[in-house]
């Protein structure tokens, strides 16, 4: 296959990844999708009863637990572009080796795996929401 190919290829695939993406993160609830079911289930539930007690209190652990998360937690908006970058760099690298002659072809993949290994150690890193301090470095 020659390069147009596979970019046609690609730019077919970009939607579909897109859409199956987008019917997994709807079908997996997430926190807030299980307190509206713990809600909806307390709504059911007599108010003199001991579960609707312990369903109060879970409720209110929980939601006291998520606006500290969403307060104190947080991600590296320029670790996660400067991992892109590194990534998007790897790819040209691996285009570049996949194109050149081989004397120069195994030092350019060597280049785009590392470029690659530290682009996805540090998008790893920094798109993970962890408690940072003011310079975005992660609090332990």
């Amino acid at each position: 296959m020659d390069p147009d190919d596979w970019s046609k290829v690609l730019l077919a695939a970009i939607p579909v990844v897109g859409a199956v993406a987008k019917l997994l993160r709807g079908a997996v609830q997430g926190r807030r999708g299980r307190l509206v079911s713990d809600a909806e289930l307390l709504a059911k539930l007599p108010p003199d009863s001991a579960a609707y007690t312990r369903m109060l209190g879970h409720l209110d652990a929980e939601v006291a637990r998520i606006i500290e998360e969403e307060d104190r937690k947080r991600r590296d908006l320029v670790g996660i572009v400067l991992g892109v970058a590194l990534l998007a760099g790897a790819a040209a690298l691996a285009v570049s080796a996949w194109h050149s002659d081989g004397d120069v072809s195994p030092f350019l993949w060597a280049a785009a795996a590392v470029v690659a290994l530290l682009g996805t150690v540090g998008l790893v890193q920094d798109a993970i929401p962890r408690a940072r301090d003011d310079a975005g470095r992660p609090i332990k």
